[in-house]
């Protein structure tokens, strides 16, 4: 370092800190304001769409309470009907049999049928739009519901659906003593509701009926009269519009809107239930259509308009803002002043420290010089002794496995080599005993040379296990598995050891083959090994594979009781074994995992379950 720069570093110690702490005060209360102004802002803009959807809200549970009024009105018209047909009815019927049964045996049938046609004439309904009628089982008129039809057999008329309403009133009566019918009398009259009654005398019945029209136009008379009563809030208002008409205008909608505007919304009914905000500019309104009456009903509210509450709600927050503004202002000069002169009082510790410093850089700096020198031959070395760790380890694994290897191949060919013994028996007996012919010794070679075949395939089964893996491929895992399994299937008899496979969904992965099988392999032995050492009765091996979404999971267990707790964390060590030197390395479940981990990018894990260990491969 030269001898100026030296110097200046000192006065920089002192000078570039504060010019910091000032550019950075400035900046960040800059920042902080923006963005309390920018929150500010937004709470405003969210208080005035909260209370915009608020209005919404309320809007349409308004209309839809009003909707369920007009369902419950309007549903109740046939309802209502019915009980004032059956009520009108029950009376002429109780006036005709009070008739009757005074006058019976008194006067002649002539003079009290007459009786009965004067009272039951007068009963008049609905303004006098509804009347009771009489007529008999042959379709004859007593009492017509028109002058023109009295004392007139009126069996074949028909309504303008092509019904013979008169034959259909008269079976009814028959069937079921009294009833209800529906009925389109002519053209335009709409639907008439008809209850006839029998009158148990003189083969007469009697009824009434009532055009439904004509009460649900009263009961749009009542309906519009109710909307009209409704209170509303002052920047709130609605319209009713009978076939896209409007029969009902608020005093606020008149007064907020225009006739264009007006125009606009009867142009816009939908009957879908649609709330239109860019239609009329300031407004909110919804509309939904009522089918039964054929109403659409809007209701809606003047955005500019808040309640009391929300503009209080805005001044409370506009003060806020200030306040905050006027805080933030006061306490970055208050951290500025203490920082400036925090930053003055450390500047002279800093100088000292700086002195100290460069003395301590320099001597570190040599020791460094002399540690690079030897750091390249150092990590030279400890490379070199991990590779030859690495090859005694995998050298060691080899030589176990091909002791392994031997074992299985001599249990595979121990059974066809006492069979080539028997056959070799048989052969010599039947000679001796002159038995020896030739079917029967075509017989015994083609047995030897299907022993001598299967010896030959076990072997090559045994060469592609020990074949590395050039390239990974795609294969069944298990498949893998079972081709496994056969590899020590003699060992397992021998043992007495039962294997189980599970298989779950298609378990197809991307693999070394040979390596899983090394895996799989060391497992098994290791699963076989325990059940024998321990005598497990009825010893059994299960092996799952199954697919959890892109993962595959295979899970070899057995019913030897667990591996002790005390040791589980330890069993996948190099050189750790729970056997004698001479039946265990410690090397295989190291290599496995090793393999599953580095080589085919999976995980191994071992836990106990309720009956023993259980090892858990996942990739």
């Amino acid at each position: 370092m030269k001898i100026n720069e030296k110097r200046i570093i000192p006065y920089l110690i002192v000078v570039v800190p504060l010019a910091l702490v000032l550019t950075a005060s400035f900046f960040i209360t800059t920042f902080y304001i923006e963005k309390v102004n920018a929150y500010f802002y937004h709470v405003k803009e969210r208080a005035i769409k909260e209370h915009v959807e608020s209005k919404k809200a309320k809007s349409e549970i308004w209309v839809q309470q009003l909707n369920l009024l007009f369902d419950y009105r309007s549903n109740r018209v046939e309802e209502d009907i019915k009980e004032e047909l059956q009520t009108r009815v029950d009376m002429a019927y109780k006036s005709a049999r009070f008739i009757y049964e005074k006058y019976e045996g008194k006067k002649g049938n002539l003079e009290i049928k007459e009786r009965i046609i004067d009272a039951l004439n007068q009963m008049t309904y609905s303004t006098k739009k509804d009347y009771i009628f009489i007529a008999d089982f042959t379709g004859n008129s007593i009492l017509s519901r028109s002058s023109l039809l009295n004392q007139k057999n009126i069996s074949a008329y028909e309504d303008v659906d092509g019904r013979s309403i008169i034959l259909e009133e008269i079976q009814k009566v028959r069937k079921e003593g009294e009833g209800f019918l529906e009925s389109n009398f002519y053209t335009g009259s709409g639907k008439q509701i008809i209850l006839v009654k029998n009158l148990d005398m003189y083969d007469w019945y009697i009824g009434s009926s009532t055009n439904v029209l004509q009460k649900l136009d009263a009961l749009k008379a009542s309906l519009l009269g109710m909307l009209q009563s409704i209170p509303m809030d002052s920047a709130d208002f609605m319209g009713l519009y009978d076939n896209k008409k409007a029969i009902f205008l608020s005093k606020k909608m008149r007064e907020f809107l225009g006739d264009e505007s007006l125009e606009v919304i009867s142009e816009n009914l939908s009957k879908e239930p649609t709330w239109y905000k860019d239609k009329v500019d300031g407004i909110y309104y919804y509309s939904r259509y009522y089918e039964p009456l054929d109403w659409y009903l809007v209701y809606g509210f003047e955005i500019s308009k808040m309640s009391k509450k929300e503009l209080k709600k805005q001044t409370e927050l506009e003060e806020m803002l200030d306040n905050e503004l006027e805080f933030i202002i006061k306490a970055s000069a208050s951290i500025v002043v203490f920082v400036v002169i925090l930053s003055l009082l450390l500047s002279r510790k800093i100088n000292q420290i700086f002195s100290q410093y460069q003395i301590e850089v320099q001597k570190r700096t040599d020791e460094l010089e002399k540690l690079n020198e030897s750091l390249e031959q150092r990590v030279s070395d400890g490379l070199k002794a991990h590779r030859q760790k690495d090859k005694m380890l995998i050298q060691q694994s080899k030589m176990a496995e091909m002791g392994d290897m031997l074992s299985m191949i001599a249990h595979q060919w121990r059974q066809p080599l006492n069979q080539m013994s028997y056959l070799f028996m048989n052969i010599d007996s039947a000679y001796e005993y002159k038995e020896l012919t030739k079917e029967y010794l075509d017989d015994k070679l083609k047995e030897g040379n299907t022993l001598l075949e299967f010896m030959s395939v076990t072997i090559d089964d045994f060469r592609n296990y020990f074949r590395p893996d050039k390239d990974k491929e795609f294969v069944l895992v298990s498949d893998v598995v079972t081709t496994s399994v056969s590899l020590m299937q003699k060992s397992l008899e021998v043992s007495g050891v039962e294997v189980e496979l599970e298989s779950y969904g298609r378990d197809l992965t991307h693999i070394y083959k040979n390596e899983f099988i090394q895996v799989m392999l060391n497992l098994i032995k290791n699963a076989k090994d325990i059940l024998v050492d321990k005598k497990i009765k009825n010893p059994k091996i299960v092996i799952r594979s199954r697919c959890e979404r892109e993962k595959l999971i295979v899970e070899v267990c057995d019913n030897g009781g667990g591996v002790d707790e005390k040791i589980i964390d330890k069993i996948f060590d190099p050189y750790f074994s729970t056997k004698d030197n001479q039946s265990g390395t410690g090397l295989g479940l190291y290599m496995s995992k090793m393999i599953i981990e580095e080589h085919l990018g999976g995980k191994l894990s071992v836990s106990n379950s309720e009956d023993g260990a259980c090892f858990k491969i996942e990739i």
